[in-house]
């Protein structure tokens, strides 16, 4: 069985894509099961906030950017079911 394919969601605080990006997420994550992580690019300690402070919403899947600023959700779900399938011929 592959393990569960983990998504960060990286956004800032009023942010309406941001919120939309989350309820994208959601229903995504209905039909594909992941993982997700949410990370506010302004929280202390943050490094994020230099690489993504024009782009958020950012979704990272397994550190690389799968989507950005818009929720793309038939295109996210066809991304998260071909890496499931690499994990499963693994």
């Amino acid at each position: 069985m592959s393990a569960l394919l983990r998504l960060t969601l990286f956004t800032k605080s009023n942010c309406g894509l941001c919120v939309s990006a989350k309820e994208a997420l959601t229903r995504v994550q209905a039909k594909v099961s992941f993982d997700l992580d949410q990370v506010d690019i302004y929280a202390p300690g943050q490094e994020a906030a230099q690489k993504y402070m024009f782009d958020v919403p950012v979704v990272e899947l397994n550190g690389q950017v799968a989507m950005m600023h818009k929720i793309d959700e038939p295109k996210l779900i066809d991304i998260l079911r071909k890496e499931q399938g690499k994990g499963d011929s693994a």
